[in-house]
């Protein structure tokens, strides 16, 4: 069978590379100078502009280790792309290694809320059974407050392209631009592994740009403000207070979108999801429009949904294993066994996950949350929400729930 023509966009790889030729000849200080694996790198990077012009070009581009992730992150992220445009993505490209893995920390994007970090890895032995334990950043000899999301294990992975959003506690002060990261694997036959690698940040870090907008929208007699607009490079965030006033419960706000004059969208944040604290605020993360200077955004949202003030939570006794009470219009399956509690939803009736990822005990304290496993079949999904170590009553809030009572509602907010 004839492999399919690839379209490569030939003139436009041809100026890529007459352009870092002279970059390259600009930098040189010996003539017999070998050329490192950083100026290989950001000649990689700089074909990275070419990915919304070919596809077909991003998708050989991700196959080559050391741009995988930053590539991905440019397709799922439109705010990534513009951080790489306007050359706030730093490169690092610094290399350790310990016991037979090498890491090399290929770059980072820093701003108040915390730190992006992509690096890769390989190994001289086998690494389907290697796992990345833990990541700590220290500024200097302190130890960073906050926590880092990432991913633990690959299945057969051979080769580690990857990335650690490292969000800090509270907005961050860099009163120095020196750190350090550390990674901790572990590997059965290795047993831990642990690897540092110490990074000077270069540019100044970009201050958060904030809007007051006091926006308030009346949805069928339920009111919510949307008061502040944050922008950051990693992300726009909406600030949004519930009327307490309201006859309702306010769950969710389905398919926020932020369009901005030219036409041009921003969306959720993957994995990111809505803010909600038990007041009824939210927060909204959204792909970063930083480096943009609009002088109005449109924002968008799909739905509001909401549930009778009081009836958004259903309360278990985990030493009989009983469901006490449930709203009435809550007519799914409820199991209760050891610390887990199991809701089972017909596909039809509900478009998202209940996220039943908030609890107290009868005391008001917290109730901790140690997993989500969700199971489908052609009709029906299966929530199983695993619990901490508790024998006794428990309130489990029910944070999504299938109940428009407003849709397709679109404001338009000036900035300037």
């Amino acid at each position: 069978m004839s492999k399919l023509p690839i379209d490569v966009p030939k003139e436009k790889l041809q100026q890529v590379r007459m352009d870092m030729f002279r970059k390259v000849q600009r930098e040189k200080r010996a003539k017999k100078r070998i050329v490192s694996v950083a100026i290989v790198s950001l000649f990689c990077l700089s074909l990275l502009f070419s990915i919304r012009v070919s596809p077909t070009i991003a998708s050989h581009i991700a196959k080559i280790p050391v741009l995988k992730e930053i590539v991905l992150a440019i397709g799922r992220d439109k705010g990534i792309q513009d951080i790489v445009d306007n050359d706030y993505y730093e490169e690092i490209n610094v290399t350790e290694s310990n016991k037979g893995l090498s890491l090399t920390l290929q770059g980072v994007i820093a701003e108040h809320s915390g730190l992006v970090l992509y690096y890769d890895a390989n190994a001289s032995f086998d690494m389907s059974k290697l796992h990345l334990k833990e990541v700590q950043v220290f500024q200097g000899d302190e130890e960073i407050k906050g926590g880092g999301s990432f991913t633990s294990n690959s299945s057969n992975q051979t080769y580690i392209s990857d990335s650690v959003e490292y969000s800090f506690s509270e907005p961050f002060a860099y009163t120095s631009k020196d750190f350090k990261v550390v990674f901790r694997f572990y590997e059965k036959d290795k047993g831990n592994i642990e690897i540092s690698i110490p990074f000077s940040l270069q540019n100044e870090i970009a201050k958060e740009k904030t809007f007051t907008a006091n926006r308030t929208v009346n949805v069928d007699g339920q009111k919510f403000t949307i008061t502040k607009i944050r922008r950051s490079p990693l992300k726009m965030v909406l600030d949004i207070e519930v009327d307490e006033a309201n006859t309702m419960q306010i769950l969710s706000f389905d398919d926020i979108t932020v369009e901005m004059p030219d036409g041009e969208r921003r969306v959720n944040i993957r994995n990111r999801p809505i803010g909600k604290n038990r007041d009824g605020n939210f927060t909204v993360y959204l792909e970063s429009n930083y480096f943009h200077d609009p002088e109005s955004l449109s924002i968008m949202i799909g739905a509001v949904h909401a549930v009778p003030k009081g009836e958004d939570f259903i309360e278990v006794d985990f030493a009989t294993k009983e469901v006490l009470t449930k709203p009435d219009y809550f007519d799914w399956d409820i199991s209760v066994t050891q610390q887990d509690v199991s809701v089972t939803i017909n596909k039809r009736d509900q478009g998202k996950t209940l996220l039943l990822t908030e609890a107290v005990k009868e005391d008001g304290t917290e109730l901790d949350v140690k997993g989500i496993n969700v199971s489908r079949d052609a009709q029906f999904v299966t929530e199983t929400t695993q619990f901490g170590d508790y024998d006794g009553k428990a309130k489990i809030y029910i944070n999504y729930f299938f109940n428009p009572i407003g849709e397709k509602i679109e404001l338009n907010i000036p900035l300037k």
